[in-house]
Order: C-alpha cells, then structure tokens, then sequence
C-alpha cells in the first residue's frame, strides 16, 4: 500500500524531462514510420487508395466499388488526396502524421489512469511497437486509423469514472462509433462499456439504477448514430442505401461465418501469435507487470460512499485491465488472424505496460540493487531481457538494412507488390485518364497506382467465390462490353474464367517488353492490350 501511495505521489508532480520523453516518443514515432515509405501497397491499402481517388472521380463505394469495409476509410484518403497528390507516399506520411495523434491519445489514458510520468512512457511504447513490420504497422491499413478514436473513447470513459460527468457516454459512443466507420471491429468497445454498466446494475440491483443505466445507454446511442448520419445521407443521395446495407452488413455476416468454419483460424492464430509475440512480447510483459504491481488497487474493497476517488480507480483499473480482452476479442471476430489486425492491442498494452514499466523503475531505484539481488528480481529482469532481444532480433534488419521492396517481400513473403506497383506505373505511362484498366485478381493497387478506373467494381475477385446473389462473371463481362478496357492485367490464371479468356482472345494481344519479362520471372502474370480498331 505504501508503495502505491508514493507512485500516486509522484506520478503527479510535473517535471521537465516528462515533456523530454513525450517528445522523444513522438520523434521517434516519427523516425520509424519513415523507413516504411517506400514499401508498396498490398491489396486493402491499395483498395482503399482507389476507392479515396475514385470517391473524388465520381465513383460511388459499394455500387461502383465493391468493398465489405466500412466507407470511413475511404472518405478519410479522400480527404487526403483532395489536399495533396493522390501518391501512396503522400498517403503513408499522412498516416505517420495521424499516428503521433494516436501516441498523444495514449498518452492521455495513462496519465488519466496513473500520472504523467506513466503516460510518457506508455505514449513511447505505443510509437515503437506500433509500427513493428511483424503487425505490418508502417503502413496504411484500416487499423492504423482506427485506433485513435478507439483509444479517445476509452479516455473519455475514464473521464467518466472520475468526473461522473454524464456527457462523456455521449463521447464515448461518438468515438466508439467514429472507429467503427474506420474498421466494424471497433465495435468490442461497446461490448467493454456494456460489461460495465451491466454490472453496475448487478451490484446495486435498484430499479434507480437500472433506469439510470438505461438513460447512460440512450447518450450512448445517440453519440454512436452520429457518425453514420452523414454517410446515410450520401448514400441514399446516390441511390447506393441498398447496396450500402448488402456489402456493409449482409456480406459482412457471411464473411464472419466463413472465417469460423473449420478449425483452420486456430492454427492460423498459433502461428501469428508467435510472430507477434516475438516483435511485442517485451510490451505484452509490461502490461502484465502493469496490471500485477497495481493489483491491490484492483482487487481493494471499497467499503464508504467517501472514498469516491479510491472508488473510481478502482473501476477505472478494473476496465483498463480487461481491455486487451475486448481488444483481442475484436481482432478474433472474423475468423481470420491476418498480422495488422494486431494493432487494435497496441493502445490497451502500451497503457498497462507504461504503468508496468514506470513502477518496475520506482521499485528498483527505491530498493536499489537489493531488488535484483532476489531471486524473483533476477528472474524478472531475465525474462524482461530476453524479451527485448527478441523484439531487437525481429525487428533490427527491417530498420536498418532493408528497404521498402525488401521489406514487402519479407513481410508477405513475395514479391507481389514490388511488381504490382511497377505494373501501376507501367500503365499509367501508357494510357490517357480516361482510358480503363481491368484487373483479373486481387491486386486494386494496380489500379491506384495507374489511377484509372476499372470497368467494373470488382477490385478484389475474391468476393467472386462467395455466394452472392447475382451473377458476377455475368456482370463483369457485360461491364467489359459497355466500357472496354485498354489493357487486362491478369494477375490470376486467365482459364480460370474461360468466357474473360475468350473475350480476350477476340480482341486483345499480350504485351512484352524486356522489362516486364524481368518481371515475370519474379511473379507470374499478363498483360493484354486491346487491339486497334
């Protein structure tokens, strides 16, 4: 008890170098994102890179662009290429941008929770292992941009607990719900707040309660609807509500219950798991370390309505604790464990992990070397030491000796988007603005990086093997009739659509350069070019 009172103490007095640290992890935020400018675009980024340029071209999301993830993202890179170029460099230094605002919200739930001290240590952990090329965190995926008003609302809970100001469930479901339109994952933070209240109601048991509990949900709601109402109104301004609604939820629904048939996922998260841990299991024991030192708080009864700061901290602790838990349940949803979806844990472990690490200091500089004389003291300092050559051996190569193609190819193991963004630029020199550009696969980069529409909305074929209920060979062969493309880049065998082979027969011919021969012995693929006349 004695040593939880001092760090209350402590935490809270200002001293100058906390400002040092707090600039030193957005700096060096800032460093380490560089180094992933130059990596190409994968699929979802350059999915999402499109359908941002194609919003400002007059392409309206899920009508003309076929996509299952929610439209935020798509406004959000719009938003960026009405300011600046559409380039994926001008996109990655936004995003390196928006995440100092994720470091500095961190930072803001630690200090809320624990002091200023935690909270700069926290925002440092954040900015290094956020952007760890295992959780493919330099880039530009849907996670990266989520996280901010993911980490906001939990502030804003905090805010609550401490201030019981009521407005704050207001912003906790306009956060909430502002991530949601980011990546639907988001929505776990719903499920974290209801366990609250929930068992608010179970503690006191009066109809007072429930009712009022009620009333905070209704400010909840009303914030969450907030962010969807002007998309609503877009789409129902461009005759898209329906197909909104299909690719938005029913799609979603049964793309859930595809990942989760089987047992394959599990075994796909065993070995993701290992990557991960090797790359961040120096942060996940500090969440542990954060989460064992402040157990008396958590565990504390409080026995008088007057000890309501002791009362809030307690809860506050409480939440913060489970919070990888709503974290790592909304990574789970899908049924699928791909490496960037690990980036929704980051907020949660580096908060617990700055209060870890700032307490594992307190008490080795209040107990000296004898702490490490002990034998549990030798051990956690091991343990800790082998965890962090772990993260220097994963990581080191990836900052200091490769560059932005070796890094893809390493991270994905292939070469793929290292000849896709050639490809992109391949093509671009080679046709007018308003010429089309189709591509048989799952590669939407291409696309982006050429910027020329697509003929169709199918950016990714994949969605081609669900069961949708229309036709979409069908569709896709008629949209090639209306609007012929220039050039067909199969990425994907061509007999594997027999009538797109035979159409490409009739009136395109392969395209060979020396150039793209070179390429072809990296991935293979096709390029087609539509005959004159």
């Amino acid at each position: 008890m004695k040593f939880l009172e001092e760090t209350s103490s402590t935490s809270e007095r200002f001293r100058p170098y906390m400002l040092v640290l707090l600039m030193a992890a957005l700096v060096l935020t800032w460093i380490l994102r560089m180094n992933f400018w130059g990596q190409p675009f994968e699929m979802d980024e350059g999915a999402y890179g499109y359908m941002g340029w194609g919003m400002l071209n007059g392409l309206v999301p899920y009508k003309d662009m076929y996509d299952q993830k929610p439209p935020g993202i798509f406004v959000l890179n719009s938003l960026v290429f009405l300011l600046f170029e559409p380039t994926a460099l001008n996109l990655k230094i936004f995003a390196s941008i928006y995440s100092l605002g994720t470091v500095l919200a961190v930072f803001m739930v630690t200090r809320k929770l624990a002091g200023r001290e935690e909270g700069c240590l926290a925002a440092l952990l954040y900015g290094i292992f956020s952007c760890g090329p295992h959780i493919q965190g330099g880039g530009v995926n849907s996670e990266i941009f989520m996280v901010l008003p993911y980490t906001l609302a939990a502030h804003s809970l905090l805010k609550l607990l401490a201030s019981g100001s009521r407005k704050n469930y207001l912003y906790f479901g306009l956060w909430t719900s502002l991530a949601c339109t980011l990546k639907q994952v988001a929505l776990v933070n719903f499920l974290w707040l209801a366990s609250y209240l929930v068992v608010r109601i179970w503690h006191r048991r009066q109809w007072e309660t429930v009712s009022r509990v009620v009333a905070d949900g209704f400010l909840v709601v009303t914030g969450a609807v907030i962010p969807w109402l002007p998309f609503l109104l877009y789409f129902y301004w461009k005759d898209a509500l329906v197909d909104f609604y299909f690719w938005q939820v029913s799609f979603n629904l049964h793309y859930i219950a595809t990942g989760h048939q089987g047992m394959g996922y599990f075994y796909i998260f065993l070995a993701q798991m290992k990557s991960v841990l090797s790359e961040n299991g120096f942060l996940w024991l500090t969440a542990l370390a954060g989460i064992g030192l402040r157990w008396p708080i958590i565990r504390r009864k409080v026995e008088t309505s007057q000890q309501e700061t002791e009362s809030w901290q307690r809860t506050a602790w409480i939440l913060m604790a489970i919070w990888p838990i709503f974290s790592f349940i909304g990574i789970a949803l899908g049924g699928r464990f791909f490496p960037h979806y690990f980036i929704q844990l980051i907020p949660s472990l580096a908060v617990l992990g700055g209060v870890g690490l700032m307490d594992l200091i307190r008490k080795v500089r209040s107990r000296g070397m004898y702490f490490l004389r002990r034998p549990a003291g030798v051990g956690v300092a091991v343990i800790f030491a082998l965890a962090f050559l772990s993260f220097v051996k994963a990581d080191a190569r990836y900052y200091l000796t490769y560059n932005g193609m070796q890094i893809s190819s390493r991270q994905y193991n292939t070469p793929l988007f290292s000849v896709t963004r050639y490809i992109g630029k391949y093509l671009r020199e080679r046709t007018e603005a308003s010429d089309f550009i189709y591509v048989w696969g799952a590669n939407p980069e291409i696309n982006f990086y050429a910027l020329r529409k697509s003929p169709n909305p199918y950016l990714m074929h994949s969605i081609m093997l669900y069961n949708l209920p229309w036709d979409p060979h069908k569709e896709v062969l008629e949209s090639l009739h209306r609007s012929p493309p220039k050039y067909i880049i199969a990425m994907w065998k061509i007999s594997f659509f027999p009538a797109l082979q035979d159409y490409v027969r009739e009136n395109y011919r392969t395209e060979t350069t020396d150039d793209l021969e070179l390429l072809k012995n990296l991935m293979e693929f096709e390029i087609y070019r539509r005959e004159e006349g």
